[in-house]
């Protein structure tokens, strides 16, 4: 058991080992921040429906790698199907599990139908929550899943043994109502899970399922993309009745999405921005990176990049001076979490941070 951190989170079970899925999700999303955001994100939401008092995370242990790229590949397109067209003897052939991704477009090769055709779902993310029996044993009690879907369709074709890139922007409506469309597929499958004696997994049949949708940025993006979508699926049940709208959003400062929607915002950050290139005016980079809920900022996170300190006593002096300038002048709510990340070139140097509780900003220098 590894135990919560804080009073909020959850305490932890160790992975199972042999578990064929455990970093797999780097096979998934493009962008490493989509990555995290998904594994931390879900687990944030899933406080809302396990809450942390009453149940223990455990990662995902009843989705095989197998069980995932049979979702991932495209309908018609599955490898065992292909397999099967070379075996003449039907008794021989073996069954196939149809993938979700849209099937092959029209086009005169493999690159153009591809293109025609983008791959909507790029990862299905499991996360279990644990309970005691009266044995004191851990058994699964909540099992939350994740379907992760592209806002930009990007791959490598394999097409007469060159590789050829694609990276089409995708309309996002779009790809949203598919992505309800399917989940309760994911959801059969998972009531439909067999064990080593190929029978079905007794204990997924009477859980409840927590399903939710998220949508990637761009495989260049420097912050996540967002949960939009979530639904509750009772014990025993494999359909879905109706979804509640997640309203998240992940915005960089400078940027124009912070110019159009959060200009408040973006005027605290250039404030913060100009008193902290005061110390080193030709020196500093500084971007921000807000996350809201509900239309309302609920944390930021300020990346301050210097190329480098002269010694350890100018960083001191420096971090010192920005903890100075978080304490009197920083303009964003007291109740807004705020973390600031020095570094120079790719070393982290220091970390401040405020809280709502914090009279002081905490200062920490990193030790190299």
């Amino acid at each position: 058991m590894i135990p919560s951190t804080n009073d909020s989170g959850y305490q932890m079970l160790r992975p199972k080992s042999g578990n064929t899925t455990r970093g797999y999700i780097q096979y998934g999303p493009d962008n490493r921040v989509d990555m995290d955001q998904l594994e931390s994100g879900l687990m944030d939401l899933s406080k809302n429906v396990f809450g942390p008092s009453d149940y223990v995370f455990q990662s995902g242990q009843y989705l095989t790698d197998k069980d995932i790229n049979g979702m991932l590949y495209r309908y018609m397109n599955e490898p065992q199907r292909l397999a099967n067209k070379k075996i003449n003897d039907p008794s021989k052939r073996q069954p196939v599990v149809d993938g979700l991704n849209p099937k092959l477009g029209k086009g005169k090769n493999i690159v153009e139908q591809s293109k025609n055709s983008p791959k909507y779902l790029n990862y299905v993310l499991e996360q279990d929550y644990m309970k005691k029996n009266s044995s004191g044993a851990y058994k699964i009690a909540g099992m939350s899943i994740a379907l992760s879907l592209n806002s930009v369709y990007a791959d490598s074709i394999n097409y007469k043994d060159k590789l050829y890139p694609i990276s089409e922007k995708l309309n996002q409506a779009k790809v949203k109502e598919w992505g309800k469309s399917q989940a309760a597929k994911v959801v059969q499958r998972i009531r439909s899970l067999k064990d080593s004696e190929n029978q079905p997994i007794q204990e997924l049949q009477n859980i409840p399922i927590y399903v939710t949708l998220y949508m990637t940025s761009a495989p260049d993006s420097l912050v996540p993309g967002n949960f939009f979508a979530s639904t509750e699926v009772a014990s025993g049940s494999r359909s879905i009745n109706k979804w509640s709208t997640i309203k998240q959003q992940h915005v960089l400062f400078p940027s124009d999405p912070a110019t159009k929607d959060y200009k408040s915002d973006l005027q605290k950050f250039d404030q913060f921005k100009t008193d902290i290139q005061k110390y080193y005016p030709n020196y500093l980079g500084v971007v921000g990176k807000g996350f809201y809920q509900n239309d309302e900022l609920s944390d930021i996170t300020l990346e301050i990049n210097f190329n480098k300190f002269v010694d350890k006593t100018e960083l001191i002096g420096f971090t010192n001076y920005v903890a100075s300038v978080v304490k009197n002048r920083l303009a964003f709510p007291q109740h807004v979490p705020v973390h600031i990340y020095i570094s120079s070139g790719s070393n982290s140097e220091a970390l401040v941070e405020r809280t709502k509780d914090m009279d002081e900003p905490y200062v920490h220098i990193y030790q190299q």
